[in-house]
């Protein structure tokens, strides 16, 4: 497995991420961000970028993941996410409500 290293504190000569870490998106969920560096051969512009993976929304249980370049990424619009996410709050308290009456 490849060791990845975690910065929690962004150089002042990088430019600042767009998106962030569990933000939903048109295409789904980022689970990663990455800058690569100016004149890296892995990023499109050689003034350094960011690069987001992205769980993808599937309906089944695989779970695919993307990479995509910050011009790519389509953030959802505030009714789009509001929608979403109060699906999602609905689903969950089904589970829990299946789950309370399994209780002894």
């Amino acid at each position: 497995m490849e060791n990845l290293k975690i910065t929690s504190v962004i150089p002042s000569y990088w430019t600042v991420p767009k998106y962030s870490l569990g933000q939903r998106i048109k295409q789904g969920m980022i689970v990663g961000i990455q800058y690569c560096l100016p004149d890296n051969l892995l990023a499109e512009s050689s003034d350094g970028s960011w690069q987001y993976i992205v769980q993808v929304s599937t309906n089944n249980k695989d779970k695919q993941v993307e990479d995509l370049q910050e011009h790519e990424v389509q953030p959802l619009a505030p009714q789009e996410l509001r929608r979403l996410l109060t699906a999602e709050i609905e689903a969950h308290q089904r589970k829990m409500v299946v789950l309370t009456q399994q209780l002894p």
